[in-house]
């Protein structure tokens, strides 16, 4: 029979060892795992010259849509920044967190996690997001909310479109735009001041974060001169973006 001393508020000794054994080994192994994927990440960035940063939360602010500005205790992570086709750019990991009720009368907190990466613009450019078409935006815009189809239909089921002016999306998303983006992993990106920034739940991965900024790049590049023209920006001689 075990005695009061076996025992701690009624748990057997041995299972309360067991528990703070695995408790301590779990915090062990998450921290070798994080270790190795910042040794990853760090290799990443010194091949693509870039800088690495352990973190550097004044990233959380830059951007005021979602997923930015949401919960508490943002966190920018695991930061990469530098030039990405003689544009700059910058990626990290982003996480909040939120309170809900646990259904004891109490409330838990949950962490969001998300892979962020940006290409810095030559000027400030109205707002213009895209993102996957799923079952929730569908109900959206039977709520009323606008999405903006283009030109071409096989692009309008596969995504949602939204800006303040129509005629900028129309602008800034040509048909062969339209067509690379079509052949490429679908993300969900914006225009948002003087930045294109891309997000989507995970965490930072190189080959991901190469994807996704190949697709900021396609469209940036995409942008027609006469939309730089009419936003303050000379093309270079060459055209396209200066």
């Amino acid at each position: 029979m075990a005695t009061a001393a076996d025992t701690i508020d009624g748990m057997p000794m041995t299972l309360f060892v067991v528990g703070i054994t695995a408790v301590a080994l779990i915090g062990i192994g998450s921290a070798v795992l994080n270790n190795k994927r910042r040794q990853v990440l760090v290799q990443f960035a010194a091949s693509n010259h870039w800088f690495y940063t352990p973190r550097d939360d004044a990233q959380c602010a830059r951007w005021q849509r979602s997923p930015f500005n949401n919960g508490f205790d943002r966190r920018a992570t695991n930061v990469l920044s530098g030039k990405y086709r003689d544009r700059d750019m910058v990626a990290f990991d982003y996480t909040y967190k939120t309170r809900s009720a646990d259904g004891n009368g109490g409330t838990g907190t949950q962490t969001h996690r998300y892979v962020v990466c940006a290409l810095a613009l030559p000027t400030w450019l109205p707002y213009l997001e895209v993102g996957p078409e799923n079952v929730l935006e569908k109900l959206g815009n039977a709520l009323g909310f606008r999405d903006i189809e283009l030109e071409s239909e096989e692009f309008n089921r596969r995504f949602r479109v939204n800006a303040n002016d129509p005629k900028f999306a129309y602008d800034v998303l040509p048909a062969r735009t339209l067509q690379h983006l079509l052949a490429l992993p679908a993300h969900h990106w914006r225009i948002e001041g003087n930045s294109i920034v891309c997000w989507g739940s995970g965490r930072l991965e190189p080959v991901d974060l190469l994807a996704r900024l190949n697709t900021l790049a396609i469209v940036v590049d995409g942008i027609p001169d006469f939309v730089w023209r009419d936003n303050g920006i000379a093309p270079t001689p060459q055209g396209g973006m200066p």
